[in-house]
C-alpha cells in the first residue's frame, strides 16, 4: 500500500512438504543451516507437467518484456499475501493449490515484513516460513516473489535492514537454479515517516525524498550477490524486481533527473534526462497502483499538481521494464469501496495498450481475510479453510485471473480492451 496504513499485508504458516516425487525442495531448517551457504539444498528443475512452471521455464527480460525461456511475452498474474504476523492460517498449501487450482494464479508475491513485527522479530523464523512458501511454489509450479517488504522507515539502506545481504544470500544460495523463483529486493521506498505529525506526511520536499540514487545504491549491492548463486550453478539469472521512488510511483526516476512529488514543482514539468538505469540483464521496476487513489492525479489548492497517472504510466511502458509487485481495487490505505471501472483500466493497459506495448505482470493486494475492503476473502474465511469465500474485490479479481489466465470470458471485467487509447 502507499502509504503506512498499508501495515497490513501477508503472512505464512506452514506445514511440511511431502510430495518429493514432484520436486526436491526441502525447508530451510535449522538456525545451522540457515547460516551455511555450503548447507543449501540443490533444487530440482522439474515441475508438475502443465503448471506455469513447465509452461514457461526460467523468466528473462527481452528489450521491454518479461518472456518465458522461449523468448515469447509472458504475462503473470495472481495475488499477494498480507503480513504474515497477521494471517499466518491464510497461508496453506491447501490456500496456495486453491489460489492455483480455482483463481487461475501463477504467481504468488510472498510479502514478509522486516519491520512492523515481522523478519526483524525472529529472523530464523521468518525465513524458514519464506522457504516453506517458495517449496509449496515450486512444489505446484507456479512462480513466487521473494518480496523484501520495506514500508517503515521506507528508506531500504536505513540500519533496520541491514541484514537485507545476508537474507538474499542464503536464499539465492538456497534456490540457486530455480525457475519459479522472482526477486523483490525493496518494496515501496519512501521516507516520508518523519513527518509523520504533518498535515499531510506523504508530501515529501526533494532533500526528504528516498531518491533514485539511494536505491539504486543499495540494488548494486544487492543484485550481485543473487545473480552470483545463479552463476555458481551455470544457471540464468533470476528476474530481479526494484522498487522505485515514492512507494513505487516514480517509476522513471532512473531517466528523469530530480523527478519527485513535492509542492513547489508540478511534475508535469520537463524534467532534465538521464540515464542512471542499473546495469543487469534481467531487472524490472515496480509500479504499486490502488484504484480508488491512483487515477486522473492529485490537486492542490484546486489545481492538478501531479501528472496524470494513467498518461504517465502509457509511456514509461514505453521506456522501462515494469512488474506491478501489488495493486489494489480500492483506496490506497486498503479502505473504501472498490472501484472496478478504474481498475479495468489500469489492467486494459497492462494488456498491452501502452507505449511499449507491454504485457505488465500483476499481483493483487491481498489474499487474506483481514477487516479492510482491499481483503479478497471474508473475515474468518482463512480460519475454515474457505479459500473461495469472497469479498466483492475479491470476487472481481477471481474473474480477472480466469480471463487473464483461465481464458475464460466474462463481460462483467475489463469490459472494452480500446477504454484506454493513447489520443
Amino acid at each position: 500500500m502507499i502509504n503506512s496504513i498499508k501495515m497490513r499485508k501477508l503472512f505464512i504458516g506452514f506445514m511440511a512438504l511431502a510430495m518429493a516425487s514432484v520436486l526436491s525442495l526441502t525447508s530451510c531448517g535449522s538456525k545451522k543451516n540457515s547460516e551455511s551457504a555450503a548447507d543449501s539444498v540443490a533444487v530440482s528443475s522439474k515441475y508438475p507437467a502443465n503448471s506455469p512452471v513447465a509452461k514457461y521455464g526460467a523468466l528473462q527480460v527481452k528489450n521491454l518484456q518479461l518472456c518465458g525461456k522461449d523468448g515469447n511475452p509472458v504475462q503473470l498474474a495472481g495475488m499477494s499475501t498480507m503480513g504474515w504476523q497477521w494471517c499466518k492460517e491464510c497461508y496453506t498449501k491447501e490456500s496456495v493449490a486453491a489460489m492455483l487450482n480455482d483463481w487461475n494464479v501463477n504467481i504468488l508475491r510472498l510479502a514478509m515484513y522486516v519491520e512492523e513485527g515481522g523478519y526483524n522479530t525472529n529472523p530464523a523464523e521468518y525465513r524458514d516460513m519464506m522457504c516453506n512458501l517458495i517449496d509449496i511454489c515450486g512444489e505446484l509450479g507456479i512462480y513466487c516473489i521473494v518480496d523484501w517488504h520495506v514500508l517503515t522507515p521506507g528508506n531500504p539502506k536505513n540500519e533496520k535492514y541491514a541484514d537485507a545481504e545476508n537474507f538474499f544470500r542464503f536464499i539465492a544460495n538456497k534456490y540457486a537454479g530455480a525457475d519459479h523463483v522472482i526477486y523483490e529486493i525493496c518494496n515501496e521506498p519512501n521516507n516520508c515517516q518523519a513527518k509523520d505529525n504533518a498535515e499531510k506526511p506523504w508530501e515529501c520536499t526533494r532533500e526528504e525524498i528516498v531518491t533514485w540514487d539511494v536505491i539504486a545504491d543499495y540494488a548494486n549491492k544487492i543484485i550481485p550477490v543473487i545473480y552470483g548463486a545463479a552463476d555458481s550453478v551455470n544457471s540464468t539469472h533470476p528476474i530481479v524486481i526494484v522498487g522505485t521512488p515514492q512507494w513505487d510511483q516514480l517509476v522513471d526516476a532512473c531517466l528523469k533527473e530530480g523527478m519527485y512529488q513535492g509542492n513547489e514543482k508540478d511534475l508535469s514539468d520537463p524534467l532534465p534526462a538521464r540515464d542512471s538505469r542499473l546495469k543487469f540483464d534481467n531487472v524490472m521496476y515496480a509500479f504499486h497502483f490502488y484504484a480508488k487513489s491512483h487515477n486522473e492525479g492529485f490537486e492542490k489548492n484546486g489545481k492538478p499538481n501531479y501528472y496524470d497517472m494513467y498518461s504517465y504510466m502509457y509511456d514509461v511502458l514505453g521506456e522501462l521494464p515494469v512488474f506491478c509487485s501489488e495493486f489494489g481495487t480500492v483506496e490506497a490505505h486498503g479502505s473504501g469501496a472498490p472501484d472496478f471501472d478504474r481498475t479495468d483500466k489500469w489492467l486494459i493497459m497492462f494488456d498491452g495498450n501502452n507505449a511499449g506495448k507491454q504485457k505488465v505482470s500483476f499481483c493483487n493486494w491481498s489474499f487474506s481475510d483481514k477487516d479492510e475492503t482491499s481483503a479478497a476473502l471474508k473475515v474468518g474465511s482463512c480460519a475454515k479453510g474457505d479459500w473461495n469465500a469472497t469479498t466483492p474485490s475479491g470476487e472481481y479479481v477471481k474473474k480477472v485471473l480466469s480471463v487473464v489466465n483461465g481464458g475464460v470470458k466474462d463481460s462483467s471485467v475489463l469490459k472494452d480492451s480500446n477504454k484506454y487509447v493513447r489520443k
